[in-house]
């Protein structure tokens, strides 16, 4: 046998791996995986169960040392604990909004720019 017509091993496990995809549906990470699709959605919402949990915590424990500190027992906690749900709520809408850390709540694109209409200058 001489080399020049010795089958490519290579090709050949390509040429397998295209017809099983083609089998299946599509290659994984394709459109039509969507096991990425849903590990995305499942780290969504645990982000999103993790940021009511942890506003909540840290607005019950903030909440609970000033009561300590102060002697106001138990309505620094019970303040904390409504703040806590607040700020929980607004991390749950910057990240379903997709605001991330944006200064202002504003995309990050969204700068005001000079318009040449306006002069800045009239206070």
């Amino acid at each position: 046998m001489d080399e020049r017509e010795a089958p490519d091993p290579l090709r050949d496990l390509g040429a397998r791996i295209d017809k099983a995809y083609g089998t299946r549906g599509s290659a994984p990470g394709g459109p039509g995986d969507t096991t990425q699709q849903s590990n995305s959605a499942l780290s969504m919402g645990l982000r999103i169960g993790l940021e009511l949990i942890v506003g909540v915590g840290v607005g019950l424990g903030v909440g609970f040392m000033l009561d300590r500190w102060l002697g106001t027992k138990p309505w620094l906690m019970i303040l904390g604990f409504f703040l806590g749900v607040a700020a929980g709520l607004v991390n749950v809408y910057r990240t379903i909004k997709g605001l991330g850390m944006a200064a202002g709540y504003k995309q990050a694109g969204s700068r005001m720019e000079r318009r040449p209409d306006k002069d800045w200058d009239e206070d």
